[in-house]
């Protein structure tokens, strides 16, 4: 079994952007070890009707990814302790070398982030980069590992526009997890609740889940495996 280490931002990254994605490979027995920079203690979102405060949002949201995890069956989940939106202003070497620190002891075979500029947010963007430096170096010592970036279903469809080759996307089939990604989505109540399709019946929630996931391999193939990370 593999070994898969996914470093993002903020609680609600790892559910609403790949979470069918850690569930298929979680239920399917390989370690899924989650990294997140932050609590989230700066989002908007408190809920409908707010069931947080600014001073109560931070651990409230870290119970929540806990939940979120526990749907989503990862076996471990680190936070690195920066503060929400102050990652694009913390020492790039010193948050790079944190993230690589995390590769060591973790040990992935594969590892999963926000691309540097495709991430959106500026947090999103910056823990991509980061952990795109820190895999530079862990690549010298475990040359078999692979850097995936998330990515939207219109990048996929069309990466030549974003700078990417065609066989740089694996898509990964998540229809069988869409149950264990609502879960999780429930779980991240002040972030899902003012969504009323969340809450609807099970099977009308999901319908609103894409079929497929999507990555970009950071290094073109040597052999080619478009429907699976590992």
């Amino acid at each position: 079994m593999a070994t898969i280490l996914v470093v993002f931002a903020h609680p609600d990254d790892e559910t609403f952007i790949c979470g069918g994605t850690l569930a298929k490979y979680a239920y399917d027995g390989h370690r899924v070890v989650l990294v997140c920079a932050t609590k989230g203690e700066m989002g908007r979102r408190m809920g409908v009707p707010p069931i947080a405060t600014r001073e109560s949002i931070p651990k409230l949201r870290e119970q929540e990814l806990i939940n979120a995890c526990k749907a989503l069956h990862i076996e471990e989940l680190r936070f690195l302790g920066i503060r929400d939106k102050l990652l694009e202003i913390h020492p790039f070497e010193s948050l790079t070398q944190i993230v690589y620190e995390q590769m060591n002891d973790v040990k992935p075979d594969a590892v999963i982030t926000f691309h540097e500029t495709l991430g959106g947010h500026p947090d999103h963007c910056t823990i991509g980069l980061a952990t795109k430096s820190a895999f530079a170096r862990y690549d010298k010592i475990n040359r078999e590992a692979e850097l995936y970036y998330v990515c939207w279903s219109n990048v996929a469809q069309d990466p030549k526009v974003y700078g990417f080759l065609p066989d740089q996307i694996t898509e990964i089939n998540v229809k069988n997890e869409h149950l264990h990604k609502l879960r999780a989505y429930r779980a991240h109540k002040t972030q899902s609740e003012m969504d009323a399709w969340v809450w609807e019946d099970d099977q009308k929630s999901v319908s609103h889940f894409q079929s497929h996931e999507y990555f970009i391999k950071a290094h073109e193939p040597f052999i080619l495996n478009k429907h699976s990370l590992i």
